[in-house]
């Protein structure tokens, strides 16, 4: 439910009465005294609302959570953590029972205001009461406070307080007084408590209602300042009713009651710096966007001729500074931080918080740090590159800072370029366009000040990194403007020549180019010295970015006129009439005339320059502009449906010049790398262009497609590396193009239809700008930390709804955690949902896809992450760079004797000493020194294995005793005992690798293998395939595992499925068992002669052996050959792809 009912409702200003523990249900539906309730610290808040006499409309303000407090009241009875007592308990639990009907209260009754008590929780908000002002139904709200000590009371200051309600203090009365209407307010019980009468005395005489604007508290007790439509600021002793004195703001030269001078927000300073100075400042701001501070010091008055106030006489108050337009569009609010002569303030319009520091000797103010954005939504955005000049390396992967740099130029009504980045808030600015604007603006008498000097809104940048370092890199063009303006990024700061024509006049005060020489795109070459300007007339400007000379035009007569009038002007010191005067006089002058030419060359003449006349933009505006990355071809799009291709050194049209859209262009974007040229058009489609085949390549979003666009593309940009385009509509979505396959990958829709898009260098972030928001949002690739997999076959079926970012609560309980997961899970499943009716629509996206080739023979990819496999061929280098910096450090030496001191916990004998006695219930008499010494030991693990050898050394001892004794009496010793135990084999450790192996060769199927490996890392692929033979030493087991291994990997590479990760596996298989490998095939043949001497038992395990090893050699054999015929296969496919895109490039 809304707060507020009707549109001409609205809340003007919000209270916060402190915290307080309440019984929060976990069910809205049952009360607080439920089984699932608990105690939360919750905020207690007033909300004023009032009715809007105006007749505009005010939308209400919605809520979250439940507002019906039927049931809740005995649980939260407290309104205000000032009003907590046991002793008052229960008449709270009374009044607020007494006023449940308020909350059924119909907002069009005959009162203008209500306060509305609301208690937020984490999750929620809950209408506690609602207190109409029914006592006074002329009065309207428009500010209030809560006054320190005291409890339950608000002060509400407004307008239209009748004289009857404030002289009997209850019913309704005609006629509304004049003046400021203040009243008191107690939220326990509902009651106006008091009428002020001394603002309504102060203003007695003025003309219509002097309406209270804002209230403040403060240092004293009882003590209120009062900021009046007018310009007055009052302090009021709300105990007292009475006016201790006033500040005028509204008089003096050029005032008037236009609610210029209307105070906005008040502020007392309370360090102790003031206190020393014997000052006592009260920080004014004022809808002007002025900020003044006064010195609430009694002064003496004896040399003033200012009016006295009727409180004091003999005493003035003083104004220290005033910062004038500190915010154009007015000051939204004050704030001096507590102990620090440091004022805080935000404008209402300007999008600005300014933090002032006053620590000069006359108590003046100035900026010490400011965060300052838009005023207007940004029309565009692009991310800046390096300013060091040409990508880096670092900017390659997002190391590089200047790579997090997003440049973007203001909306309608902002003419600035700013800076903004996404690592670090604090190198955000704005892009000077001069020096000394204010003062200028001042010397001239300018109403608008700076603003009046500032250039027209950017419509256009281009930017490059080749020159940087030179001269300006950064270009752009403005609004109803023909001239370009070059700018530095590394000196944030307009910088560098002004692109004009030599007959342009830069002067306002002179004639202005034609409306045909506008500006309308721009773009800069490749080696960052030339600039082109496109106009609306359909002529392109060409100019030299150093020195801002023209250096022509395209089509090339469009500056001809121009220059050959310069060419004929007549300056001094022209001698070109006395020269052709001595040409005649010497008969010369016919030698340079040329001869007649022929018919047919007079035809062809003809012909090409009707091929001219039709290569260029008539009375078209040129939209879009790019050069290619060699600076020889110039592409020009215009609104007349053509693109046109120029020679970027000769300024001639190109021989396949125009190409014939199919709409008129709307928009161009260039991708430097790839040399693809999009063009968005007015039909909502996109075509793409290829400079290298100087063709159409692709068309995205066409009539005929059921996946577009309906409305007009506002904006369009390309990925990294060119595979993929994005382009933003106003119909508020976003789509994802796959360039290669000519397919939408992802659709997404914001709340506010996107204006511009940027990605970041890496492609990791897209910035956008949205209709009607200040803020740029960044929004983050999914595919950079997690595997998404894409099927381009079918397209979204539905837009994913992107959420506009939102605080998060402090603590999040398990049961919304889990809520709130299976609502996002839920949502992405929707949003990926395939269209097409033959897939079963119960499959989860959790469900393991299982990539199956078209057809019989075609190779398959894995679909795993690239590290998983890619780090298989660098483990070395990977193990050397991961091993520790510094070496293991030795631990100390032992002492050469340790000493021995039994526990309570030993495990060894306990040794009898002939001076050791022994209780009767045969406990040793050990001294409790001994025991507590042990236990604290820190030698008990040396103890232990001491004990142990001793403990073997006894029993050796007496095993040979015996022994010995049984040879003296002559007995027969045991085998057991005289035969020398046989030395124990070594084993070697398996992976489960091996194990798995052998079950797999026993069912001929070795499918498990690979799903095995692709769970495992890098690392622990590399140990599985290690153990599985440790050497010629381990030929007798591990033999048998490297052929079963081998078996694996040929079976896999003759399925052709998993190409890569199987590559990988057999790659690091090789690299470990190369040497065992080679050394099998060594050993082979220079064992096949010795078999024939050997004895014919160990002959024939011999020939085994050799059987063995031949087999795993045969099966190396037929896995290289069988990897051999799928990489051919896998070249020719790709070759032959090759060939057909070149053919079909050359068709379009």
């Amino acid at each position: 439910r809304k707060i507020v009912k009707g549109s001409t409702w609205g809340i003007v200003d919000v209270i916060n009465l402190g915290r307080s523990k309440f019984n929060i249900s976990a069910d809205t539906d049952t009360g607080g005294g439920g089984a699932d309730s608990k105690m939360e610290n919750c905020m207690v808040l007033a909300l004023i609302c009032a009715r809007n006499t105006i007749g505009e409309e005010i939308d209400g303000v919605d809520i979250v959570g439940d507002d019906s407090d039927d049931e809740d009241e005995d649980d939260c009875s407290s309104s205000d953590d000032d009003s907590e007592s046991s002793d008052s308990a229960s008449d709270n639990d009374a009044s607020m029972e007494g006023d449940n009907d308020n909350d059924d209260i119909d907002n069009d009754s005959d009162n203008n205001g209500e306060v509305v008590i609301v208690v937020a929780s984490r999750t929620k908000i809950t209408i506690q009461k609602r207190i109409p002002l029914s006592s006074v139904p002329d009065f309207t709200p428009t500010v209030a406070m809560h006054p320190h000590t005291y409890v339950n009371k608000i002060l509400i200051g407004g307008s239209g307080l009748s004289s009857s309600n404030t002289s009997s203090g209850s019913g309704s009365g005609s006629g509304s007084g004049s003046g400021s209407d203040m009243l008191l307010l107690n939220i326990r019980s509902g009651k106006v408590i008091h009428y002020f009468q001394c603002l309504r005395k102060r203003s007695k005489g003025s003309c219509g209602d002097d309406k209270i604007t804002t209230l403040e508290q403060s240092p004293a007790v009882d003590t209120v300042a009062v900021g009046t439509e007018s310009g007055m600021v009052h302090l009021v002793n709300i105990r007292m009713d009475k006016s201790l004195f006033s500040l005028n703001h509204g008089t003096g030269k050029g005032s008037g009651t236009n609610g210029k001078h209307s105070i906005t927000s008040l502020s007392f300073r309370t360090d102790a710096s003031a206190l020393e100075h014997g000052i006592a400042p009260l920080a004014v701001g004022q809808l002007d966007g002025s900020i003044s501070v006064w010195d609430l010091t009694p002064r003496s008055n004896d040399d003033s001729d200012d009016e006295a106030t009727p409180s004091s006489k003999n005493a003035r108050r003083t104004l220290l500074c005033q910062m004038k337009k500190a915010h154009p569009g007015g000051v939204c609010k004050l704030a001096y931080l507590p102990q620090e002569p440091l004022l805080l303030s935000s404008g209402a319009k300007s999008n600005s918080l300014v933090m002032h520091i006053f620590d000069n000797p006359n108590h003046s103010g100035r900026v010490l740090r400011q965060r300052v954005g838009h005023i207007a939504p940004p029309c565009l955005i692009r991310y800046q590159h390096s300013s060091d000049g040409g990508v880096l390396a670092s900017m390659a992967d997002g190391t590089d800072a200047a790579s997090c740099q997003i440049l973007s130029c203001g909306g309608k009504g902002d003419s600035s370029l700013r800076v903004f980045s996404t690592a670090r808030s604090v190198l955000d600015r704005e892009y000077s366009q001069g020096k000394g604007l204010e003062k200028r603006a001042r010397e001239l008498g300018l109403v608008g000040g700076k603003a009046d000097l500032l250039l027209k809104e950017v419509v256009g940048i281009a930017h490059s990194e080749a020159k940087t370092r030179d001269w300006g890199d950064l270009v752009t063009i403005h609004k109803d403007h023909a001239m370009a303006y070059v700018w530095s990024t590394r000196r944030k700061a307009q910088s560098g020549p002004v692109l004009r024509q030599e007959e342009w006049n830069v002067s306002a005060m002179k004639l202005q180019p034609p409306r045909a020489a506008h500006a309308t795109s721009v773009a800069i070459s490749s080696c960052g010295n030339f600039a082109v300007i496109g106009t609306k007339g359909g002529v392109i400007y060409k100019y030299n970015l150093q020195s801002g000379m023209p250096r022509g035009s395209f089509p090339r007569d469009a500056t001809h006129a121009s220059a050959k009038a310069a060419k004929n002007r007549k300056l001094a010191g022209n001698i070109s009439k006395t020269t052709k005067v001595l040409e005649r006089t010497l008969k010369i002058h016919k030698l340079n005339i040329e001869e007649e030419k022929s018919h047919q060359v007079i035809e062809a003449e003809h012909r090409l320059k009707m091929k001219l006349q039709r290569a260029r933009h008539i009375d078209a505006i040129v939209v879009g502009l790019a050069v290619d990355t060699l600076n020889k071809t110039l592409v020009s799009v215009g609104s007349d449906s053509k693109l046109i291709l120029w020679s970027f050194a000769t300024h001639a049209p190109h021989k396949r010049s125009p190409v014939h859209l199919s709409a008129p262009a709307v928009k161009m974007v260039h991708a430097c790398d790839s040399d693809l040229l999009a063009i968005s058009l007015e039909d909502y489609s996109v075509n793409l262009f290829d400079f290298s085949s100087l063709s159409v390549v692709r068309r995205f979003s066409i009539e005929s497609s059921s996946v577009r666009h309906t409305a007009p593309i506002s904006d369009m940009a390309f990925g990294p590396d060119g595979r993929r385009l994005f382009t933003s509509s106003f119909d508020g979505t976003l789509r994802v193009w796959d360039v290669p396959t000519n397919t939408c990958i992802d659709w997404m829709t914001f709340a506010s239809p996107p204006t511009s898009l940027s990605l970041s260098t890496t492609g990791e972030f897209l910035a956008t700008s949205h209709q009607g928001k200040l803020g740029i949002s960044l929004w983050c690739d999914k595919s950079f930390f997690q595997t998404i997999h894409l099927d381009g076959s079918h397209p979204p079926a539905k837009p994913f709804q992107m959420d506009e970012p939102a605080s998060a609560a402090e603590e999040e309980d398990k049961e919304s955690l889990a809520a709130r997961t299976a609502k996002d899970k839920a949502s992405l499943q929707s949003s990926l949902a395939i269209s097409n009716s033959n897939i079963d629509d119960d499959n989860s996206i959790s469900d393991e896809t299982v990539i199956e080739p078209k057809k019989e023979g075609l190779i398959t990819l894995s679909g795993l992450p690239a590290a998983h496999w890619k780090n298989l061929f660098h483990l070395e280098l990977v193990k050397e760079r991961n091993k520790p910096s510094e070496e293991v450090k030795k631990a100390p030496d032992a002492p050469f004797f340790l000493q021995w001191r039994g526990g309570v916990g030993s495990s060894a004998p306990a040794k009898e000493e002939p001076g050791t006695t022994e209780e009767p219930n045969g406990q040793k008499d050990d001294k409790p020194d001994d025991d507590w010494d042990a236990a604290w030991s820190d030698e008990e693990d040396e103890i232990s294995e001491t004990e142990r050898f001793e403990e073997e050394a006894d029993v050796d001892r007496k095993e040979k005793r015996k022994s010995d004794n049984a040879a003296k009496v002559g007995d027969v010793p045991t085998t057991k005992m005289i035969e020398k135990p046989k030395r124990q084999k070594i084993s070697h450790f398996r992976s489960e690798l091996a194990s798995m192996l052998e079950k797999c060769s026993r069912e001929m199927n070795f499918e498990t293998i690979t799903e095995h490996l692709a769970s495992m890392g890098p690392s622990a692929i590399d140990v599985a395939l290690s153990t599985l033979c440790n050497g010629m030493h381990d030929l007798k087991e591990g033999l048998g595992l490297l052929h079963l291994c081998s078996m694996w990997l040929l079976e896999a590479c003759k399925s052709r499925q998993n190409y890569e990760v199987i590559n990988a596996y057999m790659h690091r298989f090789l690299h470990i068992h190369a040497t065992t490998i080679a050394g099998i095939d060594a050993s082979t043949q220079e064992k096949d002669n010795q078999i024939l001497l050997q004895p014919q038992e160990s002959q024939d395990e011999n020939v085994e052996n050799m059987k063995r090893r031949q087999e795993v050699l045969e099966t190396i054999k037929e896995l290289k050959i069988a990897h051999s015929n799928a990489t051919d296969c896998l070249r020719n496919k790709m070759q032959e792809t090759l060939c057909l895109l070149g053919h079909f490039s050359r068709m379009v």
